[in-house]
């Protein structure tokens, strides 16, 4: 790649970071491409020349999520007992999380509170947990009578649903004036 081009990217992934945080502190319809830019540093027209428009940066940043997800998944090996390889994914999700903050804090909002246009990425999210669920049955992990599409369900509410409802409980800990520390949420499903 030539100097040109790594400029580019990194612009490109500067500008899309930028939107992320922003998404995830307001929300995309709070958030306009000239405040993502100024975040960035870059000029407003760099945003429309990398993504196009709004949708496109929304999508941009929605497919470096799903792409961090991915990847924190990819990175369990899958030989090894059945439950060493789940909690080993598991771990691995909750690894990205903690290094991602902003992403955690987007997919708290476009799953809690979403807004138009928020499916997407729920959407996106859904679909790869399913190609990860399939990936394990081929792999005799994980197999199941439940339909692929539900197995994908329960584990993505497993992965996700410390992340997204400990600040819940943190605050409703504290409005609450207990002295101890918040319990840990753990989701069950049954």
């Amino acid at each position: 790649m030539g100097s040109r081009e790594g400029a580019a990217g990194d612009t490109s992934t500067r500008i899309r970071d930028a939107a992320l945080a922003l998404f995830a502190e307001r929300g995309v319809a709070a958030t306009s491409l000239r405040e993502v830019a100024r975040s960035a540093g870059v000029a407003p027209g760099l945003v429309g020349h990398y993504f196009g428009s709004k949708d496109g940066l929304q999508e941009a940043v929605e497919d470096a999520v799903v792409g961090l997800f991915h990847d924190a998944l990819g990175s369990v090996t899958l030989d090894g007992p059945v439950d060493e390889v789940v909690a080993g994914r598991d771990a691995a999700v909750n690894a990205m999380f903690r290094a991602n903050p902003h992403a955690v804090d987007y997919l708290r909002r476009v799953v809690v509170t979403p807004g138009a246009g928020d499916g997407r990425l729920v959407r996106k999210l859904l679909d790869e947990q399913i190609v990860q669920t399939q990936t394990l049955r081929d792999h005799g992990i994980g197999a199941s009578r439940t339909p692929v599409t539900e197995q994908a369900v329960r584990v993505l509410v497993r992965q996700l649903g410390t992340w997204l409802l400990q600040p819940a409980l943190g605050r409703l800990w504290a409005l609450s004036g207990a002295e101890s520390p918040p319990p840990e949420v753990r989701v069950t499903l049954r």
